[in-house]
């Protein structure tokens, strides 16, 4: 009889994983966030998101509703702060 791996296992793998790689980036991004959001850096941005996603969808496998709802709502907070953010010209 073949070995059979519990789906549940794979499932909290693929949960670390996915938070092991979306912590680290999005943390280094949200240290230099105002000059991100300043000078547009949208690679910045752009990592920024895809390890917020990652985080999200980390704790959404693990079906823990808090941190999906907090961490989505940064995902969120963010992306309309990165839009009306950036660099403005004075009106003299």
């Amino acid at each position: 009889m073949p070995h059979t791996i519990p789906l549940g296992s794979v499932v909290d793998v693929v949960s670390n994983l996915l938070q092991l790689a979306g912590y680290p980036v999005s943390l280094v991004v949200i240290a230099r966030w105002v000059p991100v959001v300043r000078e547009r850096r949208w690679r910045w941005f752009a990592a920024h998101q895809a390890g917020m996603a990652a985080i999200v969808v980390g704790w959404l496998l693990r079906g823990k509703a808090a941190p999906v709802a907090l961490n989505g709502s940064w995902l969120v907070v963010a992306s309309f702060w990165y839009g009306l953010g950036g660099r403005r010209t004075r009106v003299a």
